[in-house]
C-alpha cells in the first residue's frame, strides 16, 4: 500500500473528513486482504477490477476478510462490479445483521461511469457513516489483476 495523499478534501461536501488516500495493486482478489493494512480503525475502499473470472465464494471471502480489517465504505468498478458490490452486501449483512443508518456498511458499483467518474465519485462523495466517521480516516484505491492502472489513477487523481 502506497500513500498518495494526505488531508484530500471533498470538491462536493466541504464539512465531510479530509481523506488520506492510498494506492494497492494486487494481482488477484485474494491477495487485497494481505495488502490492505489500514492505519485508521476504519476505512474505505475503491477495487478497480474485471470480475468476471472470479467466483462468489472469493469475493465474499475477501470481503469478509476486509470488513475484519475496518472496512466501511467499498465503490466497485470494472466488468461485472454489480457481483462484487452483492458480495460485499452479503458479507456485510453476515458481519452486521441489523444494521440502522448510522452504522450500515457503504457499498455502491459503478458500471455506468468511467474510472475517472467512479474514482471522482469515492474521493468527493463516498463518506462513512455517522458510527465510524470519526475512525474512517484512510481511503485505498486497488487495481486487481491489471498493474497498468496504476498510471490511469495517478492520472486522474492529479497525482
Amino acid at each position: 500500500m502506497e500513500k498518495l495523499s494526505a488531508n484530500v478534501t471533498s470538491a462536493a461536501f466541504a464539512d465531510r473528513p479530509a481523506k488520506d488516500l492510498y494506492f494497492c495493486s494486487v494481482d488477484s482478489v485474494e491477495r487485497l486482504p494481505i495488502e490492505i493494512t489500514p492505519s485508521s480503525k476504519c476505512f474505505g475502499l475503491f477495487i478497480a477490477m474485471d470480475a468476471r473470472a472470479v467466483d462468489n465464494e472469493s469475493i465474499e471471502r475477501v470481503a469478509t476478510r476486509l470488513i475484519a480489517k475496518g472496512l466501511v465504505y467499498l465503490c466497485a468498478w470494472g466488468p461485472d462490479c454489480e457481483r462484487v458490490h452483492d458480495a460485499f452486501d452479503w458479507a456485510s449483512a453476515v458481519a452486521n445483521p441489523e444494521p440502522t443508518v448510522d452504522d450500515v456498511i457503504m457499498t455502491t458499483w459503478h458500471s455506468n461511469e468511467t474510472l475517472e467518474e467512479a474514482l471522482w465519485y469515492f474521493v468527493n462523495c463516498a463518506f462513512a457513516t455517522k458510527a465510524y466517521e470519526r475512525t474512517c480516516r484512510d481511503w485505498v484505491v486497488a487495481t486487481v489483476g491489471n498493474q497498468e492502472s496504476r498510471e490511469a489513477i495517478c492520472v486522474a487523481l492529479g497525482k
